[in-house]
């Protein structure tokens, strides 16, 4: 057929209509038995591509909003923890308050009847010179 020469390379013309038949015809093969379904996968996969970021979306909510209610719930209870404490404090203070009170009561009493022990052998060694 037509031999000719682009840029210095020789060019069939013959060989050039033949690959641009035989692409054309792999063009159309190609959009009837794969585009469709290579289209049909990637719009599935499109859509649960969505779906998992409206999912995801839902998730990120709902974990928000368990988020509030735990600081909520800490809140509260640090601020119990606080009154406890503080409850605890108090009573721990009457507690040592009232302790040394009776060890005070204690002592005192321990002197009084080491003082009365203490003065009872002069009575009754004075009795009994007196008896005698």
């Amino acid at each position: 057929m037509g031999d000719f020469s682009l840029f210095g390379l020789p060019v069939s013309l013959g060989t050039m209509i033949y690959q641009a038949i035989i692409f054309t015809i792999l063009v159309f093969i190609l959009k009837k038995l794969v585009f469709k379904k290579m289209v049909d996968i990637l719009e599935k996969r499109k859509h649960h591509i969505e779906k998992q970021l409206l999912l995801t979306e839902q998730y990120k909510q709902a974990a928000e909003q368990h988020l509030e209610v735990s600081k909520d719930v800490l809140k509260q209870a640090k601020k119990e923890a606080r009154e406890i404490r503080t409850y605890s404090e108090n009573e721990a203070k009457l507690i040592i308050h009232d302790a040394k009170e009776e060890a005070k009561n204690i002592v005192k009493k321990a002197k009084e009847e080491a003082f009365l022990q203490h003065a009872r052998p002069f009575s009754h060694s004075d009795q009994i010179k007196e008896g005698a």
